[in-house]
């Protein structure tokens, strides 16, 4: 364990610190009883404890255990290594140590967390995320790996693919981990091949002439010998389906069907095989456009007289086409075959949302022109309120605010099943309150809906309060059984009674009547009181034989509802019915509102006009004819880059009266559909495309480098338009990129604008093909080892020691002690102050202080006492040894060398032995003195105080 110091420039403020404290002490502060001693003390801890936190100071230790992530690559080129992969990780995770943590990513087109890292032992069974396995995305697997660590964690990666990745960049992902300080190792798997026939490129001429027999070839790779189904589509229109002989490895096929119409067209081509099993290789798709007569489409409604447009086409140089609207196509390429679309009488309900958004979409993006005529079934009364198709026309279907209409009240029996869970009732709400937005205030409304019991959800009245009506139509959820007599039985009591123009029930349903109660006496019964009735059956599941009778018995409508989407059109129309204003069937002579180029057919009179559908402009639209009362009669606007207009009369003469036989028919509706044909000057673009993965790269180049701004817009071949935003690299040069979602045709649309106004357009087709995941690839070692050196690993054999650390990098776990020093540091504080406000008395601190002083004192003192008695003693015992050496005679000159004393040496022995006792004695004594002097002082050290 060791100490780490993040801010070590904070320990400057320790000498600024010690000042403070000094000054502090050496105040003349007046404070008894040892506070200022343990103040001091406490102040000069209370700093350092601040300080130590503002500099950072943590506990530091060697972390043991390891982390380890598995990123399993779960493409569709490893699906048959799924259980060996599964067999190694879990082996590895069971002989891990306890304290060790382990984790699972599996990763296709994105990441997901199969396991977190944790120290369970469990292991994995199965893959349990839903990720798409179309694509091989390593770097994004090695990415949430890395979020999974901590930043003290010793970690390890381990990567086991067999490298063939098509997104992203896992190199520079894996370099990316080892600069955190991790490490990834790759385990490699080899691809397993299977019994595969696939189309590796499909080639179709982008342009090619009306009547030419194009060349489209096709090249299959194939892993067999097999005999296989060619199918190849145009337009969803098959061209070509014949049995073909391929040989293992490449084979070269090439086809020239007969291109016989115009315009804009999507080709497809499909191989079926017996023996392959792989399937999503088998498709690819391209364009190719036709040049040749303008081509119109009418879609022929209940008593759509078409024929009296084809023959006023006759005359120009235009190809017609007539089909009912069952026939609609659904796909964006069909409809931008063709220069304009006629929608002769056609109900709404016979359409469904997304052919009307198709339309929509070719009118607005790609300059497809658009006319529809009016008729019984046609506008508003055709259920067009709200919908696509009311979008792009000139005119409004809603005639709110414009003329006092009959009273009217309509009650809606709304089935809440649990049948009808999900888009069903959904629709049904949308449906409701298109009802609503269509009524006046003073209209009276009732909804009530059912599963097996009633619900009232709005009281039968007049409508006070649209939203709040609105708000509790959308709050009907879905649940329970189904009984139609009791609600129908209830509706019918309720609105009898009030007096109303019209009183219209709609029944919506999905399902059968629990009961088998009359209905026909209730409804025979409530028509002869003025009560109608019209049913709508949802699905096969509803008794259609029993709604369709309730309808007739009821004097109202029936409708068979497939697509659920049609449910808001029905209840549109039928609100719409009920009034009956909009049908203006009073005969007048229209009168010429304006319009540049039409002018000179109206100028010597016009025929007189027996009815039309009421409609109101829209503020952009030109009104070339109008009614008697002001209302559109023939009305045209720009709509994106397509052209609409909206002929409220009909074709048949029994609303147009005398205008099929008029001798100008046939010119107008020629200059009418002509108008709508996209009028724009095409310029030419070249257009490359660089794919990774489902993310595809665009560089568009204009041929003449113009200074127009330019507008993209990228469809989808089902109509959705994909986010998709050009950015100008040069001039006449942009770059963009989009992610595809799925194979196929996508329609790029080019217009050019100066002025804010369009002066040419564009339109190609890009195809993004299957993902290079179902291609014939063998292990990528090359990217392998590039991988695990990036990573700063190694690629291994096995998963034996992928929880060993030691090839890892130390790494440290840390304990801040920020706040652990500032709580201290607080808590002294408040000891400070209750040290201060309560005066709390430390005099044992000054005894203490005292006596330390006292005995250091002493000591010295008798350390004085003690050296000064020694020197006493030293200089006494010099003396005496001075004093008792004897004198020595001076011997003169002439004197004998011994002695003059006449006594024997005997007597001078027996007379210096005395002397020489006495003198040892005494230095004797005074040693011993010495010695217990010091012991006495010694002892007196030692004895307690």
């Amino acid at each position: 364990m060791a100490f780490q110091v993040d801010n070590p420039l904070w320990f400057l403020v320790f000498i600024p610190m010690a000042a403070v404290i000094y000054l502090y002490w050496r105040s003349d502060t007046p404070l008894g009883g040892g506070r200022k001693i343990v103040l001091t003390a406490l102040r000069t801890i209370i700093f350092t404890l601040i300080i130590l936190a503002l500099a950072g100071v943590q506990l530091r230790w060697p972390i043991q255990q390891m982390a380890t992530v598995f990123v399993v690559d779960w493409s569709h080129s490893m699906a048959d290594n799924e259980g060996l992969m599964l067999e190694k990780v879990n082996n590895a995770i069971d002989d891990k140590a306890a304290e060790d943590e382990a984790g699972i990513v599996s990763t296709g087109r994105e990441a997901a967390v199969e396991i977190p890292l944790s120290e369970q032992t469990d292991g994995i069974q199965d893959f349990q995320t839903e990720i798409n396995r179309s694509y091989t995305n390593l770097a994004s697997g090695l990415q949430l790996a890395g979020s999974l660590f901590s930043s003290d964690d010793k970690g390890r990666v381990v990567l086991m693919t067999d490298g063939n990745e098509n997104m992203d960049d896992a190199v520079r992902q894996a370099s990316y981990l080892n600069r955190r300080g991790y490490i990834v190792d790759v385990l490699p798997f080899s691809s397993v091949y299977k019994d595969d026939v696939a189309i590796s490129s499909f080639d179709v001429p982008e342009n090619i002439y009306l009547g030419e027999q194009a060349a489209i070839s096709l090249k299959i790779d194939s892993t067999i010998d097999t005999t296989s189904q060619v199918r190849i589509t145009m337009d969803g229109e098959t061209i070509i389906d014949q049995s073909v002989d391929l040989n293992k490895g490449t084979n070269q096929l090439s086809f020239k069907p007969l291109i016989s119409t115009d315009g804009f067209h999507t080709f497809n081509a499909e191989i079926v095989s017996a023996e392959d099993q792989v399937i999503e290789n088998n498709q690819l798709s391209a364009f190719a456009e036709t040049k040749g007569l303008p081509h119109v489409l009418i879609v022929e409604g209940k008593n759509g007289a078409a024929a009296n447009l084809e023959k006023a086409l006759d005359a120009s140089a235009v190809q017609v086409e007539t089909v009912p609207p069952e026939l609609l196509p659904g796909q964006l390429s069909s409809y931008l075959t063709y220069d304009s679309i006629i929608f002769s009488n056609v109900s709404a309900h016979m359409t469904t949302k997304k052919q009307m958004e198709l339309i929509e979409r070719a009118v607005k993006d790609f300059g497809v022109g658009f006319v529809m005529t009016g008729g019984n079934q046609s506008f508003g009364v055709g259920g067009y309120f709200k919908t696509p198709i009311e979008r792009l026309l000139p005119v409004n279907m809603d005639l709110k605010g414009k003329k006092e209409l009959p009273s009217l009240g309509l009650y809606i029996v709304l089935d809440k099943s649990g049948s009808m869970m999900g888009s069903k009732i959904s629709l049904a709400r949308e449906a409701a309150a298109r009802s609503v937005e269509l009524l006046r205030e003073k209209d009276t409304l009732g909804v009530i809906a059912f599963d097996s019991a009633p619900w009232q959800v709005v009281e039968l009245g007049p409508i006070k309060d649209k939203e709040e009506v609105l708000k509790k139509i959308r709050s009907i959820t879905a649940s329970g059984g189904t009984d139609i007599f009791t609600p129908l039985s209830q509706a019918y009591k309720q609105i009898e009674p009030l007096e109303l123009k019209r009183k219209h029930i709609i029944l919506l349903t999905d399902g059968q009547s629990a009961t088998s109660l009359n209905y026909q006496q209730m409804i025979e019964e409530a028509r002869k009181n003025g009560i109608t009735l019209s049913t709508v059956a949802i699905g096969m599941g509803a008794d259609g034989p029993l709604l369709e009778e309730m309808a007739k018995l009821g004097g109202g409508r029936f409708y068979q509802v497939q697509n659920n989407s049609n449910i808001p059109t029905i209840l549109s129309r039928e609100t719409a019915l009920v009034t009956r204003t909009y049908i203006e069937d009073d005969p007048f002579y229209p009168k010429f509102a304006g319009g540049f180029g039409w002018r000179s057919y109206f100028e010597n009179g016009v025929p007189k006009m027996n009815a039309y559908i009421a409609t109101a402009p829209k503020n952009r639209a030109q009104q070339i004819l109008t009614s008697d009362k002001g209302d559109p009669v023939l009305a045209r606007w720009q709509y994106g880059l397509g052209k609409t207009v909206a002929w409220t009369s009909d074709l048949s003469g029994k609303w147009a009266g005398g205008w099929p036989k008029w001798k100008n028919w046939a010119p107008l509706w020629n200059d009418i559909v002509t108008w709508t044909f996209p009028q724009y000057e095409k310029q030419s673009y070249q257009v490359s495309k660089t794919i990774e993965g489902n993310e595809v790269m665009l560089d568009i180049t204009a041929a003449d480098n113009n200074p127009a701004n330019v507008n993209v817009n990228l469809v989808s071949e089902t109509g959705k338009k994909i986010d998709f935003n050009v950015q100008p690299k040069a001039p006449g040069e942009y770059q963009g990129t989009f992610k595809a979602k799925e194979s196929g045709v996508y329609f790029l649309q080019i217009t050019e604008q100066q002025n804010e106004k369009v002066v040419g357009s564009f339109k190609t087709g890009i195809v993004v093909p299957y993902s290079q995941e179902y291609t014939f690839t063998p292990t990528n070692e090359r990217v392998i080892k590039k991988i695990a050196e990036a990573g700063g690993g190694q690629v291994i054999e096995n998963l034996e020691n992928v929880f060993s650390a030691e090839d890892m990098p130390p790494r440290y776990d840390r304990q801040d002690l920020f706040y652990p020093l500032l709580i201290m540091a607080l808590l002294l504080f408040m000891v400070d102050v209750a040290v201060r406000r309560f005066r709390i008395n430390f005099a044992f601190v000054n005894k203490i202080s005292s006596n330390v002083k006292n005995n250091r004192s002493k000591v010295s003192g008798e350390t004085e006492k003690r050296s000064a008695q020694l020197s006493q003693l030293k200089q006494a015992s010099a003396a005496k040894k001075t004093d008792s050496q004897p004198k020595q005679k001076k011997r003169t000159v002439g004197n004998p060398p011994y002695p003059t004393d006449s006594r024997s040496s005997k007597e001078k022995t027996d007379r210096t032995e005395p002397a020489k006792r006495s003198k040892n004695s005494q230095t004797g004594d005074d040693k011993s003195r010495e010695e217990r002097l010091v012991r006495l002082l010694d002892a007196k050290k030692r004895r307690p105080k």
